[in-house]
C-alpha cells in the first residue's frame, strides 16, 4: 500500500548522529537514522515500499517500514488529519472561556430561537460541551444530532439530560465532515471559528457536512461572516511579543523572525486604530481560500483584524475593539503596508491545514 509523509514534520539533527522527527499535529516523534530524511523526501506523494526500495535500496525499505510503524508515513486518506487539535478540545479548560462568553451564547440562542421550528431535525457540527445542541432542543427541535469527535462527546448526554432534553439530543462521535446521518436536517449549527473566523481551517469540514446532511434550502447558523481590518495608529512596542533581548540579559531575539510571520490575539483599544475597513462578507459555509481588495488611506506598521458572525437575519455577533468583549478578542497582524490598494488572499498553510495564511500584498502572516 502506498503511504505519504505527514505534512508538518520537523527534523532535528542530534549530536549522536541520529535525527529526531516530530509531528505536532499528531503528537508523534521518533529518533531515526539520517537516512530516514531521504525516505521522507521521496514520500512527498503516495509511494509504495517497493518504489522506495528500487530508488534507494533495501535499507531504505526497512526504514520505510519503521516510519510507517511510527505513524509518520500514513495512508493518504488520513495524511491531512489533525488529531491533536480535537484532543485539545477534550479539556474543560478550553471550554471555560467559550462558555463564559455570554455574548457568544446569547447571539446563538437568539438565532436558534428565530430559526429552529418545532419538530426540526438539527445538526450541531462540532458540538463540544453540547450547549448549542441543547439550546436547539429547548427551542423545539424534534431531534438534534450533536456531532463531536473529542472526548467531550461523553459529556453531551448528561448536559442534555440535566437540561430536560436528553431524549431529543443524539450524540454522534466522529468527524462531522465524514459523518453520514440517517436523515437530512433542516438546520445546521456550528461554532467552529478560530481567530479571524477561518484561522483554525474548519470551514471545509463544515461545507462537507452541509453538503452531505442538510436538505436543499436548509439553513446554516451563522448565515454569513464578515471580515474587518483597521490600521494601527500606535503599534505597541511588543508588536512581535517578548522576542527581544531582555534587561536581565536573556536574548530571545532569535524568535523574532518566526513571530514576525504570525498573528496573535489581544484586546485592542478603539483609540489605537484608524478607520475601520469592511473587507468582505461571505455566506456560510465560507471558503478557506479568499480573495479581496481594500484601500488604506495611510501607511501602517500593523493591522488590527476581527470578524462579525451574521448568525440569523437581524442578529449579529461582532468581535471588534468597540464591541462587547468576546473570547476571540482581536487579531494583531504584524505587516508593514503603504497607503493605497491592498490585495488580501488566504489559504491553508501547507505545513498545517489548521493554520491559515493571510497574505497582504504578498506579506504572509499565519493565523491559527
Amino acid at each position: 500500500m502506498p503511504n505519504v509523509r505527514l505534512r508538518d514534520l520537523i527534523v532535528t539533527f542530534n549530536d549522536d548522529g541520529t535525527v529526531l522527527i516530530k509531528s505536532t499535529s499528531h503528537g508523534l516523534g521518533v529518533k531515526a537514522p539520517p537516512f530516514a530524511v531521504g525516505v521522507l523526501a521521496l514520500c512527498s506523494r503516495p509511494t509504495p515500499a517497493s518504489e522506495v526500495a528500487r530508488a534507494m535500496g533495501p535499507v531504505a525499505e526497512r526504514v520505510y517500514a519503521q516510519l510507517v510503524d511510527a505513524g509518520l508515513l500514513v495512508d493518504p486518506q488520513t495524511a491531512a488529519d489533525t488529531p491533536t487539535v480535537f484532543h485539545n478540545y477534550a479539556g474543560v479548560e478550553v471550554h471555560r472561556r467559550m462558555l463564559a462568553d455570554e455574548g457568544r451564547i446569547r447571539a446563538y440562542r437568539e438565532a436558534i430561537q428565530a430559526v429552529v421550528r418545532p419538530g426540526d431535525v438539527v445538526i450541531d457540527a462540532g458540538s463540544g460541551s453540547g450547549v448549542l445542541a441543547t439550546l436547539a432542543a429547548l427551542a423545539g427541535a424534534g431531534r438534534v444530532y450533536a456531532i463531536e469527535r473529542s472526548d467531550m462527546a461523553d459529556v453531551i448526554p448528561q448536559v442534555a439530560a440535566d437540561s430536560g432534553v436528553g431524549d431529543r439530543v443524539e450524540v454522534v462521535r466522529g468527524d462531522f465532515s465524514e459523518v453520514q446521518l440517517p436523515e437530512k436536517a433542516r438546520v445546521l449549527i456550528t461554532e467552529t471559528f478560530g481567530h479571524l473566523a477561518i484561522g483554525e481551517g474548519m470551514m471545509h469540514e463544515v461545507g462537507a457536512c452541509a453538503q452531505r446532511n442538510l436538505i436543499e434550502g436548509g439553513v446554516v447558523i451563522p448565515q454569513a461572516v464578515s471580515l474587518h481590518v483597521a490600521p494601527l495608529l500606535n503599534p505597541p512596542q511588543d508588536l512581535l511579543g517578548p522576542f527581544r533581548k531582555r534587561e536581565d540579559g536573556v536574548d530571545l531575539s532569535c524568535l523574532r523572525a518566526d513571530a514576525s510571520g504570525r498573528g496573535h490575539d489581544r484586546p485592542i483599544r478603539p483609540a489605537d486604530i484608524g478607520p475601520v475597513i469592511d473587507v468582505g462578507r461571505w455566506a456560510m459555509p465560507m471558503p478557506t481560500e479568499l480573495t479581496a481588495r481594500f484601500t488604506l488611506d495611510r501607511p501602517c506598521e500593523g493591522l488590527a483584524a476581527w470578524f462579525t458572525l451574521h448568525v440569523a437575519p437581524g442578529i449579529t455577533l461582532p468581535t471588534g475593539p468597540a464591541d462587547p468583549y468576546t473570547h476571540w478578542e482581536q487579531t494583531l497582524l504584524p505587516v508593514t503596508l503603504d497607503a493605497g490598494e491592498v490585495e488580501l488572499r488566504t489559504w491553508s498553510a501547507p505545513e498545517d491545514r489548521r493554520t491559515t495564511v493571510f497574505s497582504f500584498n504578498g506579506q504572509e502572516v499565519r493565523v491559527r
